[in-house]
C-alpha cells in the first residue's frame, strides 16, 4: 500500500531541504525571495486587516497631553532638535575616531607610503568568509601587494590581484591563499633585562584567525609573546607589522626536535568593518 499523499508531500520537501542546503547559497538567493513574497501574498489583507483594528483598539498616545498646541509644539520642536543635536554627536566622535585611526599610521617622509582609509563592503559566502572587497580600489592608488593594517602596526591581510577602480579584493592572512608567512616571533624578556634575539618561523595559514609552523625544540618562545613580519616577498611598508601573538607551543609527535608554534591573529578578519591600506606614495587618486 503506497503511503499517505501528506507522507509523501512531507517527504518530497525534506529532500529538497536537504538539496538545497547543500548548494551554494548565491544559487537560490535569487529566486527564493519571490517564493516567499509569493507565498505571503495571502496573507496580506489579513495583516492588513489586523494592523487596523489594532491601531482602533489602542490608538497611539499624544505626546505631552493637556498642554496648549504652541506650548506642545514647541517640546516638540525641542525633541527633534535634540534628536538631530544627538544624531550629529554621534557623526563627530565617528570623524574623530576615524581621523585619530589614520593618524597612528602616518608614516615619516622617507617611508615610502601613505595610509589610505578604506571600508569593508563585502564578504564571500564561505565558511570561514575568507577573501573581504573594500571601498577603495586603483582610481586610490591601490594595488595588488598592499598591506592592509588595522589599529595601528596589526597587519590584517594583502590586497588581491582582480580587483577595479572603486574596489580592492583583500586575502586575510589565516586564509590558504595568502600562502606562507615568514614571520619573527620575539621572546618576551623581564623587566630592565636585554631583548633576545628573535626567532625566525615560517606560518601557515590555518584558518579562523590562526597560523601555524615550526620551531627548533630550544627556542625560548612562549604564549603571549608577538609574532612580527619578516617576509622579502612582502612590501618594505608590511615589514615589521604584528602578525598576531603566539597561542600555543607545543612539540611534534613526529618530530620531537622541533616545535609546533600557534599564533592567533589579534583582530579577527570577519567581524573587521574598516581597515588602512598602506598605499605607496607615488601611487595618488586619479583626477
Amino acid at each position: 500500500m503506497p503511503p499517505p499523499l501528506s507522507h509523501r508531500l512531507l517527504s518530497g520537501a525534506v529532500v529538497g531541504a536537504v538539496l538545497l542546503s547543500a548548494l551554494p547559497q548565491r544559487s537560490f538567493v535569487g529566486w527564493s525571495g519571490a517564493v516567499a513574497t509569493a507565498m505571503w501574498a495571502p496573507l496580506w489583507p489579513i495583516t492588513s486587516l489586523l494592523a487596523i483594528v489594532r491601531d482602533r483598539v489602542r490608538a497611539p498616545d499624544e505626546p505631552h497631553p493637556g498642554l496648549p498646541g504652541a506650548l506642545r509644539q514647541s517640546l516638540e520642536d525641542r525633541d527633534r532638535v535634540q534628536g538631530e543635536l544627538d544624531a550629529a554627536r554621534l557623526r563627530v566622535r565617528q570623524l574623530e575616531a576615524e581621523l585619530g585611526e589614520i593618524a597612528a599610521y602616518r608614516p615619516a617622509h622617507d617611508a615610502g607610503w601613505r595610509p589610505l582609509a578604506a571600508t569593508v563592503v563585502a564578504r564571500s559566502a564561505g565558511r570561514p568568509p575568507g577573501l573581504f572587497a573594500i571601498d577603495a580600489g586603483s582610481d586610490q592608488g591601490v594595488q595588488p601587494g598592499d598591506p592592509v593594517v588595522v589599529g595601528g602596526n596589526r597587519l590584517l591581510g594583502i590586497v588581491a590581484a582582480g580587483g577595479a577602480g572603486d574596489r580592492s579584493l583583500v586575502v586575510p592572512l589565516d586564509d590558504r591563499r595568502a600562502g606562507r608567512i615568514d614571520a619573527i616571533a620575539q621572546p618576551s624578556a623581564p623587566a630592565g633585562a636585554p631583548i633576545p634575539a628573535g626567532v625566525f618561523v615560517q606560518l601557515v595559514p590555518a584558518g579562523n584567525g590562526r597560523l601555524v609552523g615550526e620551531l627548533e625544540s630550544e627556542a625560548t618562545v612562549r604564549p603571549g609573546d608577538p609574532v612580527l613580519l619578516s617576509d622579502a616577498a612582502w612590501k618594505p611598508s608590511a615589514q615589521g607589522m604584528r602578525v598576531g601573538v603566539v597561542e600555543r607551543v607545543g612539540k611534534l609527535d613526529a618530530n620531537p626536535l622541533r616545535t609546533r608554534i600557534d599564533v592567533r591573529m589579534e583582530t579577527e578578519p570577519a567581524r573587521v568593518g574598516r581597515v588602512i591600506v598602506k598605499v605607496a606614495a607615488g601611487q595618488g587618486a586619479r583626477p
